[in-house]
């Protein structure tokens, strides 16, 4: 049998402790309204770079323009762009979207789980999403380059 830790004598927080109590309670209470709002924002971000890879695909009066017909990296940087794109929007939605939770009305601890799960879940998919959406990001940067070093 382990020995039991010592009981230490309790002392009352200081002023500065309680300020950094309140700050870490504001930010956990926040934390899933944040993680929608991320979301929705990578969600917004990644329709406006949609709509400028589809600027670039689409600019003149022939599809594909002259500048990607003949032009083997940019067609494969614009299927990576759109693909990763889509990815990162699809992640964004799963974010956002609504979904069933189980309430526990007399069970604390069980309510505390189920909020430790719905962080979970956001923050996992807002991280997919970032991530998918800087990787679109580069692609649509090496698009462009690509486009320009042909030109």
């Amino acid at each position: 049998m382990e020995p039991s830790p010592p009981v230490l004598e309790g002392r009352l927080p200081t002023a500065d402790q309680k300020q950094i109590k309140t700050i870490f309670d504001k930010l956990e209470s926040d934390q899933i309204e944040f993680l929608d709002q991320s979301g929705k924002r990578i969600i917004e971000l990644c329709t406006g770079l949609l709509g400028v890879l589809f600027a670039v695909s689409a600019f003149g009066d022939k599809f594909p323009p002259p500048y990607i017909a003949g032009n083997l990296p940019a067609k494969g940087l614009a299927v990576a762009v759109l693909t990763l794109l889509i990815l990162a929007l699809r992640a964004g939605f799963l974010v956002v979207r609504p979904r069933r939770y189980r309430r526990y009305d007399y069970n604390l601890s069980a309510m505390r789980a189920e909020i430790t799960l719905i962080v979970e879940y956001k923050r996992r998919w807002f991280n997919v999403a970032a991530w998918l959406f800087v990787l679109g990001s580069l692609a649509l940067a090496g698009l462009v380059a690509s486009i320009l070093l042909t030109a």
